[in-house]
């Protein structure tokens, strides 16, 4: 397949939440969106998605940040730190609002599994008083159908018609954060694990109501740490930098991305395996089916 000729400057990012270290999965999450990038001679951004402060750690946002530096990745401009930027995430959900698309939602989890949600048609208003979460009203703007570089024509059968925008908690949400900051920053494609998928469809329509065009999507496979279970903080992953070298790993994540490894070795630098890997990335080489962890060679000592 030829490759793909990329018309406007790319501009990528790696954008992790600092929930715990990196994982396995954080590595070719990390991997394959800065190959991606450097191989289009764009730009890479390091982006810290740190809004949900019940989750989230300062100590882990800087030991990410370390551990990236580690691996020999360097990101163009500085961390973009999300927790420090809730003022542009919450006049956009105002921008929202004025335009009727969205809404204060009074209804838990509990109450939408016993009847569907009315709040639309309530007109409820926020007060000192009251904890509502922000809702928005998703549309369907492409038939729940996208178009991944890697995968093609994608359908997916999820459907829901909102997005929480505000949690009732006061934290912003994951769709909001990312959304409003892909736009900012000109992000013009998101490479990023197939678990996000479903999520795409209603994430193109939150574009469609700013008023932009959504960015290219890549998803890359998962990783599996059993057929049911996929690679994972919430799984308790171990963190991949007390697992090999960082020479090792990078390697390793080479080999689950299904480049060209066999004439890279743990004595070379980080820099040079990545300069390397730059060269000769080949997007098309990705599986498009979950691995197994097991059979990764760094779990069998191959590499």
């Amino acid at each position: 397949m030829s490759p793909v000729f990329l018309s406007a400057m790319y501009v990528g990012r790696f954008a992790p939440s600092p929930s715990g270290r990196l994982h396995f999965g954080s590595l070719v999450a990390a991997l394959g969106s800065y190959l991606r990038a450097r191989h289009e001679n764009g730009r890479i951004l390091l982006r810290i998605e740190d809004l949900d402060f019940y989750r989230c750690k300062k100590e882990y946002s800087n030991l990410i940040i370390n551990e990236l530096h580690t691996l020999g990745f360097e990101y163009d401009g500085v961390p973009y730190i999300q927790s420090e930027h809730t003022d542009v995430y919450l006049e956009k959900a105002i921008e929202l609002i004025d335009k009727g698309e969205a809404y204060y939602c009074h209804c838990t989890r509990a109450m939408k599994k016993i009847e569907p949600c009315h709040c639309k048609n309530l007109n409820l208003q926020q007060t000192d008083n009251t904890n509502y979460a922000l809702n928005y009203e998703v549309k369907d703007v492409c038939n729940n159908t996208f178009e991944d570089v890697l995968l093609g024509k994608v359908h997916t059968d999820y459907t829901n018609n909102e997005l929480t925008l505000i949690r009732a908690d006061k934290v912003i949400s994951y769709n909001l954060g990312c959304i409003v900051d892909d736009i900012l920053e000109g992000v013009t494609e998101i490479v990023r694990g197939a678990d996000l998928i479903d999520i795409t469809p209603s994430q193109i329509s939150l574009y469609k109501s700013f008023d932009k065009e959504a960015p290219r999507y890549l998803h890359l496979p998962l990783i599996m740490q059993d057929s049911k279970r996929k690679l994972s903080k919430q799984n308790h992953s171990p963190a991949v930098l007390d697992l090999a070298s960082p020479q090792r790993l990078l390697i390793t994540g080479l080999k689950f991305l299904n480049q060209k490894t066999d004439d890279l070795n743990e004595n070379m630098t980080v820099y040079k395996i990545l300069a390397m890997a730059v060269d000769r990335f080949d997007v098309f080489a990705i599986s498009k089916k979950p691995l197994l962890m097991m059979e990764l060679s760094f779990f069998n000592d191959t590499i």
